[in-house]
Formats: C-alpha cells, structure tokens, sequence
C-alpha cells in the first residue's frame, strides 16, 4: 500500500499533459496577442441589424470601459479578471441583431459548454430586462444555424426584482453534435427600444467537464477550506463528495487512479463562497483505489476512496 501512495505522490506531480482533460476552448478574454475593442483569435463577430461600430458591437472590452450612446453608468465588466465579451443596447436602433461565434470545433461525447454570464439591471440601476440566444452553429455566420440550445433571460419572473442581476454560470451538455465540426454563436437580440442594457460574458469553456457539476447546499458560508470523505466509501458506481469553500475563487476537484492520471474532472472553475456536494461516476472504471483532490489558492487537501464492484 505504501508503494502505491507512493507512486501516486510522485506521478501526480510529473504526469504529462497527455493526461490533462481535454480542453476545447478556456477562453477568459486575458490573452495577449489581439487588443482592446477586438476579437479573440479565430473568434468573429457579424451585425445583422445596421448599427454597428467600434462601442457599439460585440468587443473584447477592459472592465470599466463605456460604450457609445450609453449613460456612462454603463460600463463593461469582466466577471474574474480584466476584460470579458461585451456588449452594450445602443448596438441595436430600435433592435439589436449582433451575433459572435467561437472557432469551429469537433465534437466528442461528453463535451460541454460552459459560461458566465452578467445580463440585465444590477442592484442600483433602473430595471431594463435582456435575454441572450445560445446555438451551435455549422460555421462562423448567422445564416447557418444547426439548433438553438436556449434562450437566457435576465430576472423578470413575478416576484423577483429585476434589479438585482450578478453574475452567473450557464451549462450546456454539446454531446448531441458528438462527431460533427460546429462552433458556438451568442446572439444578443433585443428590442432595445424598449428593453436590453447590456451583455457581459466571461470565462468560455468548452471541453470535457460536467455539463451537470456541482450543487450548493443551503445558503451559509463555512469558516475554512475542508474536503469531506465520500459517501458511500467502498462504492459502486457512484459517490457523493461534499467540500466547503470559504471565500470566492477558482476551485478545482479531480479523481485520479493509483497510476495518478486524472480520470475525472469534477469541478474547474471560479466558485462562490459556501458548501457543496457533487456526484463522482465510476460505472465506466475498474475496481480498485481512487483518489480524489480539492485545490483553491494555496489550498490542497486529497482522500482516497475504494471502487468495488
């Protein structure tokens, strides 16, 4: 046994990339290589409606950065770092048509989108409601739509001030296009004649985690980073993991076997302070150990679990 952890230990930290999950697009707009008001490289932007130009289409855009034909309270705003994808109501005159598509991919079953998203009124600003369309796409351009895979609404159900928008992550599983080359287009129309502010989105990841990921549990804060042992330990196939975060941040939750290959990525990404619970699978393994590691910041915690079946 001690052989085995040992191996672990050492392959965990000098494992090739060739392991890594596969990464399709991890795109938080930070990039150097294209500049302020642009696209990121391979990505495009197409207007269909007629008003366009530099503050007033989708653009890379500095957090803080105002648009034209806006009150100058409204401002880009990146969701974790300096910049986000952006763009402002005045892009439509009465109606906003502006589409902007990724670079084409090939899809493998389990791939999944996954986005953050800042759309309508924030807290302190007059109540304007905007929706975004999310489709895959045959290629770079408006007129070859494959499906649409929603329509993102900002709050405005009964009930629910409309001016109380943050930040928030949206999931969509891609492995219904597996064997096909798409891409992804966000479209903002709205009739800003009477609706619409504007469209922050940040932290594009297109790959193979979870389209499901994690679920909070209640709405209090822990006090310290903790990983919990999984639940039920010996398992077969699937297992809960609990684990706390204390503060906002990026949180990564992986399950690597004794050879110290990652064999699932549970969670990646920024993560709000509070407690959650995921579900790990391991109907497509082999029994043995397994084990499971949460990294935020300077944090590092690993428990090993047992697959019998």
């Amino acid at each position: 046994m001690k052989k085995v952890i040992f191996t672990f230990l050492v392959l965990l930290f000098f494992v090739p990339a060739i392991f890594a999950q596969r990464v399709i697009v991890n795109q938080n707009f930070e990039t150097t290589g294209f500049g302020i008001d642009s696209m990121p490289p391979g990505w495009l932007m197409e207007n269909v409606d007629p008003v366009g130009g530099p503050g007033k289409q989708w653009a890379v855009r500095d957090s803080g950065t105002g648009y034209v034909g806006t009150s100058q309270y409204v401002i880009a705003k990146a969701h974790n770092s300096k910049r986000a994808l952006t763009i402002p109501w005045s892009a439509g005159n009465p109606v906003a048509d502006d589409w902007v598509f990724t670079d084409t991919f090939k899809v493998q079953t389990g791939d999944s989108l996954i986005f953050w998203m800042l759309f309508g009124s924030p807290a302190g600003m007059t109540p304007y409601i905007d929706t975004m369309q999310v489709w895959t796409m045959y290629d770079q351009s408006s007129v070859l739509t494959l499906q649409k895979l929603g329509t993102l609404k900002s709050n405005d159900s009964a009930g629910v001030p409309l001016a109380t928008n943050v930040w928030k992550i949206f999931k969509f599983s891609l492995s219904a296009f597996a064997g096909q080359t798409i891409c992804i287009a966000f479209r903002y129309f709205m009739d800003t004649s009477v609706d619409g502010l504007w469209c922050n989105i940040d932290d594009v990841f297109i790959g193979n985690h979870s389209s499901v990921g994690i679920s909070q549990i209640g709405n209090n804060i822990p006090k310290k980073f903790a990983l919990s042992q999984n639940y039920p330990n010996p398992f077969n196939p699937t297992t809960k993991i609990k684990f706390d975060v204390p503060k906002n941040g990026n949180v990564t939750v992986e399950v690597f076997n004794n050879l110290g290959q990652v064999v699932s990525t549970l969670h990646n990404g920024y993560t709000n302070a509070g407690y959650y619970e995921t579900n790990f699978d391991g109907s497509k393994l082999t029994s043995g150990i397994y084990f499971y590691r949460m990294t935020s910041n300077d944090f590092t915690e690993t428990k090993k679990m047992i697959l019998v079946k």
